[in-house]
C-alpha cells in the first residue's frame, strides 16, 4: 500500500488518475468547440449594457484620441481638476485575451492627482479598436461591442 506524505502529493496523484480516466482513447473523435478562457464573460455587450462610468470613461479616452505611452502617463480630464491615467502596453500575461493582440491600458475611474486608482479598467487593442473592460483588475473582461471605439 502505498502512503501519500502530503495533501500536495495526494491532489498531484488525484489530478493524473483523473487526467488518464478523462483522456479520449486513441482515434476516438474529440470536440471541436472554441474555447474560451474561463476569464472572459460571455456574452460581449454593447457599452449601453456596462456600469455608467464604462460609457464615461469611453468618452473620455476617445476625446484624448486614446494615447498611446511607454509609461502609463496621467492625462487631465475636460472641465475638472481630475486626472486618468493609461496608454500604457497591457502585455495580457495571463492569456485572457487573444494571443494575437497587442494592448493599451485605460482606467475607467477619474481620479484626484495623488489618489490610488481602483480596479477599473479598459484594454483596447488599438489595430482592431476592440475594447475589453475588467471591473477587477484582470481577473474578468468582458468584450464592448459597439459604442466604445
Amino acid at each position: 500500500m502505498t502512503t501519500f506524505r502530503s495533501t500536495r502529493h495526494v491532489t498531484a496523484a488525484a489530478l493524473l488518475l483523473s487526467a488518464v480516466a478523462l483522456s479520449p482513447a486513441p482515434g476516438a473523435p474529440t470536440a471541436t468547440a472554441a474555447v474560451r478562457p474561463a476569464d472572459v464573460i460571455d456574452p460581449p455587450l454593447p457599452v449601453e449594457r456596462f456600469p455608467a462610468q464604462v460609457k464615461n470613461a469611453c468618452g473620455i479616452w476617445k476625446g484624448l484620441n486614446w494615447p498611446a505611452s511607454d509609461r502609463a502617463h496621467d492625462y487631465p480630464v475636460a472641465r475638472s481638476a481630475l486626472v486618468i491615467r493609461g496608454g500604457n502596453i497591457h502585455r495580457n500575461l495571463s492569456g485572457h485575451l487573444p494571443a494575437t493582440g497587442h494592448y493599451r491600458e485605460y482606467d475607467v475611474t477619474p481620479r484626484p492627482p495623488g489618489r490610488h486608482r481602483d480596479a477599473e479598467r479598459l484594454v483596447r487593442d488599438p489595430g482592431t479598436r476592440t475594447v475589453w473592460y475588467t471591473a477587477d483588475h484582470y481577473r474578468n473582461f468582458r468584450k464592448i461591442t459597439s459604442g466604445c471605439p
